[in-house]
């Protein structure tokens, strides 16, 4: 009976077969590793705020009042600036004065009664043949014309309505207000200065909630989806950690740095966390 042998290429010795499944078990290990949590180290970020609004005047004129101050808390349709406008505050009250009153349609409606009353009449008085045909035309017409001069006393009320509505408007215009919730960063202009659409009155920040804006390389792009969570370390002297979301994923790739950004929103309540701060964000595994 004639028995095998293996030749020098089949042996393999007891430390290579250790040596090999090590490494094999190596490579395996941080295949999962990279699989459960590809973003193994935290990231550079800073914390933003969410918004940040110039205030202007869409009038041209001279500024009447400014009513906050740098540092000052807003809220949403908080008055915080007026703009010279007493012209057009008087051009409000003489159209409401108009709009309001119903002098015009009442007298329009007392002639018009009475060229009722008057073609009632001269129709019976025509059946009788006491008043002519004609007659009866020319108060037929006469109320005719007084039915046309009361719709255009209505006519003119409404307009007047209209007109009141577009003097309001132009008077709200010169009222400034903050159309957030946030901040005040910086005032500009002061009372009396002159104001146009291209100058700034204020500026105010959202800081609820804050923005929180990340770079990656690109090797991470696809490991990070719009609705992740991640937990953000704030520096010193804020510090503690926080619970954030992904909002934003760029699609397109900062070919210089070979870095792609992330945007996170950062829930705020009571402004506790300054915007302006830098911090660490540890995205969660997927």
């Amino acid at each position: 009976m004639t028995k095998f042998r293996a030749g020098p290429a089949a042996r393999v010795s007891p430390l290579s077969r250790c040596g090999l499944t090590w490494v094999v078990g190596l490579a395996s290990v941080a295949a999962i590793a990279v699989a459960s949590n590809a973003l193994a180290e935290p990231a550079d970020c800073v914390i933003e705020p969410s918004l940040l609004v110039k205030l202007g005047s869409p009038v041209t004129s001279v500024l009447a009042d400014v009513l906050v101050e740098r540092g000052d808390k807003v809220k949403a349709g908080q008055v915080v600036a007026h703009v010279e406008s007493a012209v057009e505050r008087s051009m409000v009250d003489y159209n409401r004065a108009r709009s309001e009153s119903t002098s015009e349609i009442e007298a329009k409606q007392a002639i018009l009664e009475q060229k009722s009353g008057i073609v009632a009449r001269k129709r019976g008085l025509q059946k009788s043949a006491i008043v002519s045909s004609q007659d009866f035309e020319n108060a037929q017409a006469e109320y005719n014309v007084a039915t046309q001069e009361l719709s255009l006393a209505q006519l003119n009320k409404k307009m007047a309505e209209i007109e009141l509505a577009r003097t309001q408007a132009q008077l709200e215009q010169r009222t400034i207000r903050s159309p957030i919730d946030g901040i005040v960063t910086r005032r500009t202009l002061g009372p009396g200065e002159y104001v146009s659409p291209e100058v700034n009155i204020v500026t105010i920040a959202r800081v609820d909630p804050l923005n929180v804006e990340t770079y990656l390389p690109v090797r991470d792009y696809g490991l990070l989806k719009v609705g992740q969570t991640a937990v953000v370390r704030p520096n010193a002297p804020v510090g503690g950690e926080y619970k954030a979301q992904v909002i934003v994923v760029d699609q397109i790739f900062d070919a210089a740095s070979g870095t792609f950004g992330v945007r996170l929103k950062l829930a705020n309540p009571g402004n506790t966390i300054p915007a302006g701060l830098r911090c660490k964000v540890d995205f969660e595994a997927r």
